[in-house]
């Protein structure tokens, strides 16, 4: 009789996977739910609802012999929950910023939601994109490309124009692509070292002395 080949898999020992928390941020309405929504299920809702607090969804990539699990963290972008949202933004190792090319006030507000991202997290210690939602409006873009770039580059960010409603590639390489430069900028051993947590704790730091 044939040994069945996948009972062996079983003994084989446990994968390691390297945990990964990614926050999206932007003002209501400029489709961070659809972001995930597509990236990890093909999915788009014309008449998705506003996210209330918080929700959560994961994503396992393998890249290079490693495997990776993509904790995504969609916020609300109303104002009454931004103390909540704050609390979500620690421990993350990419930050998403989000504005709708057809709004002008989301991209403006881009700057406050970077400040909560400050508050938060050491500009050292994360992935920063700056992310112009909903390119299929291009007719009603009130915020051009070089405006999004530009702004990119004075936080020095990373910039990406998708749809999330049309193109379902170029989300699935915007994640991928961050990915990326995570591992080009600390490598797998320090993500690993670090128990999956690039922000240092300030509070035990400050309590440290020295000798």
């Amino acid at each position: 009789m044939k040994r069945n080949k996948s009972i062996s898999l079983f003994s084989k020992k446990k994968e390691q996977i390297i945990e990964l928390k990614i926050i999206l941020l932007g003002d209501p309405g400029v489709g961070k739910t659809n972001i995930i929504n597509r990236y990890l299920y093909d999915k788009f809702d014309q008449s998705s609802k506003p996210t209330l607090g918080s929700s959560f969804g994961e994503k396992i990539l393998k890249k290079d012999g490693s495997s990776y699990s993509l904790k995504i963290w969609d916020t609300t972008g109303q104002e009454r929950y931004n103390s909540i949202t704050k609390l979500f933004i620690k421990g993350s190792h990419i930050v998403i910023l989000v504005y709708s090319i057809d709004n002008l006030a989301s991209f403006d507000n881009l700057k406050n939601w970077y400040n909560y991202v400050k508050e938060e997290l050491q500009r050292e210690k994360f992935i920063l994109a700056i992310v112009g939602n909903k390119r299929d409006l291009f007719e009603n873009e009130v915020v051009s490309d070089n405006e999004g770039k530009e702004f990119a580059k004075s936080l020095g960010a990373l910039f990406y124009l998708v749809s999330a409603k049309s193109d379902q590639e170029g989300i699935q390489k915007l994640f991928t692509s961050l990915l990326d430069e995570l591992i080009l900028k600390y490598g797998n051993k320090a993500l690993n070292e670090t128990s999956i947590r690039l922000d240092e704790d300030e509070s035990s730091k400050k309590n440290k002395k020295c000798c």
